[in-house]
């Protein structure tokens, strides 16, 4: 047996190798692109040893762990232009509460890293372009990426805070800068628009545009992420190639789902909504999201967050019955207010050929129901479950203001 599997997020990447053979195992572990370290251990019979590498597989699973996802490529276009698929775990950013107030360490599993004009282009790291109250160089730095022949190549970009001492300032400037250089990007795959923490500006505070120009611009897009639900729209919706839509946001408003719910993204693999809450610009409802969980919408659809949402409890009770449940891989309630009300629902949930993680990380789910849930057929992360002693009134999503 050997099995490798990856994990990545918003502050890592990693890789855990196993590798059995007769009465012993040896298992390498590391940081992505490291050589990583290796031990062995030996056990006094075959049988023991597939006992105990089974044991640490299912361990590492639970943890967040998938089998890793080998990057495929198609070969080679004009001007030294490669068509890469980006693994599927590749497209999830935050995913723990704590992890919120803190720039992305990786992206794509890559190094994020802020771009300095001073230093040597680095092929390795995914930069991010940025920024502050004193100095705007974001346009400036991300001009000067753009004049370097490293761009041609670039499969990544992180676009940081933009609004310097101009808190309604839009991003737009800057998209207008990467559509009308896209030349410049012919391999770009991935692209976050609002790598922005709360001490930068709250999520609810950031004033976002029309995102569709980047997807006209760049054919080979397969991952657009954006945090920000203030004048955010996708008056476009539509990328023959988008594996990967994942908006953040502490409200969503109607029309982006509306949008979303016209879209054309045929390819579409990975579905993330921070759906939030009234209180921060959400003015949907349930119904709203009927022709997302309908099924008819991306039939290739593998994971499904419905994340950060006030309206936890009535989207669960509608998911149990949706035709989706038998296609997708990871349905995804965290950062929620989902209560035992929502949890007894998503007990219901219809056994799924191919359903194998359920994501209830930060909700208001008390022990017993968590103990039952666990008891499903499935991975379940109920970590970090709030306080079931506050009143309804004090309940709140985990990402808002």
């Amino acid at each position: 047996m050997n099995r490798k599997l990856v994990y990545m997020d918003a502050k890592s990447s990693k890789f855990w190798n196993i590798d059995l053979t007769g009465s012993s195992f040896t298992v390498t572990y590391g940081r992505t692109g490291s050589d990583g370290q290796s031990s062995t251990k030996s056990f006094p019979t075959d049988e023991v040893a597939k006992k105990e590498a089974d044991k640490l597989v299912k361990e590492k699973l639970g943890k967040g762990y998938v089998d890793a996802e080998a990057a495929v490529s198609d070969g080679a276009g004009s001007a030294g232009e490669t068509n890469v698929l980006i693994p599927l775990i590749a497209f999830s950013s935050i995913n723990r509460r704590e992890d919120i107030g803190e720039n992305a360490g990786t992206f794509i599993g890559k190094r994020v890293v802020d771009y300095d004009m001073e230093k040597p282009v680095r092929a390795d790291v995914v930069y991010r372009f940025r920024t502050d109250w004193e100095n705007d160089e974001l346009i400036p730095n991300l001009e000067h990426f753009l004049a370097n022949d490293a761009a041609l190549s670039t499969m990544a970009l992180v676009i940081g805070a933009w609004h310097g001492d101009d808190s309604e300032r839009t991003p737009e400037e800057l998209i207008q800068s990467l559509t009308s250089k896209k030349d410049r990007l012919p391999n770009l795959a991935a692209i976050y628009v609002g790598d922005i923490t709360s001490e930068e500006n709250e999520i609810s505070w950031i004033h976002q545009c029309d995102l569709s120009p980047l997807l006209a611009a760049f054919p080979k897009l397969q991952l657009l992420r954006s945090r920000g639900g203030m004048g955010l729209e996708l008056k476009s919706p539509e990328h023959e190639n988008l594996r990967a839509l994942a908006i953040e946001t502490g409200g969503l408003d109607v029309g982006v789902i509306r949008s979303i719910c016209t879209s054309n993204f045929p390819n579409l693999e990975y579905l993330e909504l921070w759906l939030g809450t009234d209180e921060y610009g959400a003015n949907h409802n349930v119904a709203d999201l009927q022709p997302i969980l309908s099924g008819k919408l991306f039939p290739k659809l593998k994971y499904l967050g419905l994340r950060n949402s006030h309206l936890a409890d009535e989207i669960a009770g509608v998911v149990v019955n949706s035709p989706m449940i038998g296609r997708i891989e990871t349905l995804d309630f965290s950062l929620g207010m989902l209560t035992d009300e929502g949890a007894r629902a998503l007990l219901k949930l219809p056994a799924s050929p191919t359903l194998k993680k359920l994501n209830l990380h930060f909700n208001y789910i008390s022990a017993d129901l968590i103990k039952q849930l666990k008891a499903l057929p499935l991975t379940v992360d109920a970590s970090k479950p709030s306080d079931m002693e506050e009143d309804d009134e004090w309940r709140f999503v985990a990402v808002g203001e």
